[in-house]
């Protein structure tokens, strides 16, 4: 595997995996505004996921000022690498940070969006799913969590034998922990999809919304690319044992890749009010119920079960029946 890493390459990607997704959980966070309300639990986690995200870009940049991510690590005069050098102490540390808090991360982003979905679709067998998925995504990240924390024991970074310390063979486990996380972000991406098939909307619009949800796919090309390059490292890794710090060094970055992207495109649907707003587009929606857009069957008293709505849904006036729209306008959806 062909590589062509620098220590300048691991700092600018680190500030990248700030800022961008700093940027979109503003912009949510305006959306949020522009619709009149507070912040929710979804939010509180997806800021979560951010500052925990920022942690880890900036462990990024402390190995690769300091702990030589991305360069050629020290070795002696017999070409073995120096496993005392502070340097690569350094990487280590902040390699074994980054694993821990990643996890934690990314599970407050599925969390999120798990909460988002429940908060849009009423129906009551998919916000069973979503609760199921809610305790997978949960067990995951507590699993994996202390799957990270006791890698060696007693607790700590150093894993290399040299150190005389009694560890676990991590790599399997970080493929397991890649591999999940993907099966996991499938799972999520996929829930909404038959809910929103079933909408009474006409086929662009419903593929309109569709798209909207499907924006999530980038996470998991993502996470398939992070899971295809760990692969290569792990076989490849003897003959690089000398130059951990620059083979290893996208364990790093496709890791906070993912956690950028992934917060970014929890961010994502929620910024409609956004487009509105500045396209200046006042949208209307009249029905008996003026609370926030959600798509179900839940009952009225005072009618015969439903909740007939008209609607300017994705730009276009339809009608529908047994989908109820509790919003005072279409940017809910």
């Amino acid at each position: 595997m062909e590589q062509n890493y620098s220590q300048r390459l691991m700092i600018d990607l680190a500030v990248a995996f700030i800022v961008v997704p700093s940027f979109f959980v503003g912009l949510r966070i305006w959306a949020r505004f522009l619709k009149g309300k507070s912040l929710a639990v979804d939010d509180y986690l997806c800021m979560g996921a951010l500052v925990i995200g920022i942690t880890c870009s900036a462990l990024q940049l402390y190995a690769a000022i300091d702990g030589q991510l991305g360069q050629h690590q020290t070795v002696g005069v017999d070409g073995q690498p120096i496993l005392d050098d502070p340097r690569f102490l350094v990487y280590e540390d902040t390699k074994f940070a980054v694993n821990i808090l990643s996890v934690v991360g990314l599970g407050m982003v599925k969390a999120s969006i798990l909460l988002f979905y429940k908060s849009i679709f009423t129906v009551r067998p998919f916000r069973i799913a979503v609760w199921i998925m809610m305790g997978i995504v949960v067990a995951w990240t507590i699993t994996y969590f202390f799957a990270n924390l006791f890698t060696c024991f007693p607790i700590t970074s150093l894993i290399e034998q040299f150190y005389g310390n009694t560890c676990i063979n991590a790599v399997p486990m970080w493929l397991s922990v890649v591999g999940s996380d993907l099966v996991v972000d499938v799972g999520i991406l996929l829930m909404p999809v038959p809910m929103v098939l079933r909408l009474q909307l006409p086929w662009k619009d419903r593929l309109a919304v569709l798209g909207m949800f499907m924006l999530g796919a980038t996470v998991c090309a993502i996470s398939i690319t992070r899971l295809v390059t760990l692969v290569q490292i792990a076989n490849e890794f003897i003959y690089h044992y000398n130059d951990e710090t620059y083979y290893t060094s996208p364990v790093f970055f496709w890791t906070n890749i993912e956690m950028a992207m992934a917060v970014v495109s929890a961010c994502l649907p929620t910024l409609r009010p956004i487009w509105l707003h500045l396209k200046n587009k006042p949208q209307q929606v009249t029905a008996k119920s003026n609370t926030y857009a959600s798509f179900g069957s839940s009952r009225n008293n005072k009618s015969d079960g439903y909740t007939e709505v008209t609607s300017y849904a994705m730009g276009r006036m339809s009608k529908s029946r047994g989908v109820r729209v509790r919003c005072k306008s279409s940017s809910e959806l």
